[in-house]
Order: C-alpha cells, then sequence, then structure tokens
C-alpha cells in the first residue's frame, strides 16, 4: 500500500465516525460534536472565561417601575473616591503608565520612542489646550479616541479613565525633556 493511499484511509477513517448521522447540509454539528468526544468532551462555550458573568435575571416585582442604577461612571467615582489621597495617586500613575505612558512620555509630552516616531505626534498632555477641557470632554476623548489615539472605550473602566484624567491633570506643570539623553554632543572629527 502507498503511503498516499494510507493517509487518505487514515483520514477516511477519522472523518467517518465525525460524519455519522449527518442530515442534509448538517456536517458541521456531528464533525464538532466528534472532536468534543476525542478531546474528552471539552465545550468552549462551556468554559468559564466565555461566559463569566452569565446568570438568570431576576423577574420585575409585580406593580413596580424600573428607574435604574447608578451608571457606570457614578460607580468608578464612588470607586476612586474610597481610595486615600496616596493610593488614589499611586493607582492614577499606574494606570497612565500601563496605558498612556509609550505614547505621551512620562511628561505627557510625547518625549518617548513612540511618541517620537509617530508622524503626527500625540498630544501635549501639559499644554493648556488640553489642561482646560472640561472632565466629561476628556472622557469622551478617551472613549472614542482622535487622529492616532485608539479609543478605549473598551480597555479602561470608568474609575481607570477618571484616574487617566486626574493624572494627566497632574502633568500641567512637568518640564519637558526626553526619554533618552543624548550621550555626547561632542561633533565626531
Amino acid at each position: 500500500m502507498t503511503a498516499r493511499l494510507t493517509w487518505h484511509l487514515l483520514v477516511f477513517g477519522l472523518l467517518l465516525p465525525l460524519a455519522s448521522g449527518c442530515e442534509d447540509g448538517d456536517w458541521l454539528g456531528p464533525v464538532e460534536r466528534g472532536l468534543r468526544g476525542m478531546f474528552n468532551g471539552w465545550d468552549m462555550w462551556a468554559t468559564e472565561a466565555v461566559r463569566p458573568y452569565e446568570e438568570e435575571m431576576p423577574g420585575r416585582v409585580e406593580g413596580t417601575v424600573s428607574v435604574g442604577s447608578p451608571s457606570r461612571f457614578d460607580r468608578g467615582k464612588a470607586e476612586i473616591d474610597a481610595l486615600s489621597r496616596e493610593a488614589r495617586e499611586r493607582r492614577a500613575a499606574l494606570t497612565y503608565r500601563r496605558y498612556c505612558h509609550h505614547c505621551h512620555g512620562p511628561s505627557g509630552d510625547g518625549r518617548i520612542i513612540v511618541g517620537e516616531s509617530l508622524e503626527i505626534p500625540p498630544a501635549d498632555l501639559r499644554d493648556k489646550s488640553v489642561q482646560s477641557q472640561s472632565t466629561e470632554d476628556l472622557l469622551e476623548h478617551l472613549k472614542t479616541g482622535g487622529d492616532l489615539m485608539l479609543p478605549l472605550a473598551t480597555t479602561l473602566s470608568p474609575a481607570e479613565m477618571l484616574l487617566v484624567i486626574e493624572h494627566l491633570r497632574s502633568l500641567r506643570d512637568r518640564p519637558s525633556k526626553p526619554y533618552y539623553s543624548p550621550k555626547s554632543t561632542t561633533p565626531i572629527k
């Protein structure tokens, strides 16, 4: 028997049990069920990571009218208001470092490798035009993004967005300096 024929028989032997019981146009279901069976019943949709927050919604009490709950941003504000001043500043700096530092730099001036390599430089967060914006406008910009900035609505929680804005406000008087200082300014002879 040739190697090619052996390979075909092996593939056919694996697919036949998977495809058994197929109805017209339904070959994917049995194949998927067969693969699950081969991997001890593994089912992606049954994993906790796919459905971590699913739970049955409670029914509405007869005769009541729903008036809503606090907004996500009200809950985020309450979350950061509960922190001590030091913890709040530390968490704000960490959130800025994690999500904004790579383009805007430690001083907010964009003088960092990524920021300086962009064709359109990132906004100088120390600038009066940025610092004078309302918190609501800055929140909207964080959520929707800008020219080069990615929207962060699904990346940052409301509390993290508010913390980033708090840190951004603290950059107002920071001096501008390159992230890496030049090694030597002496001309080569």
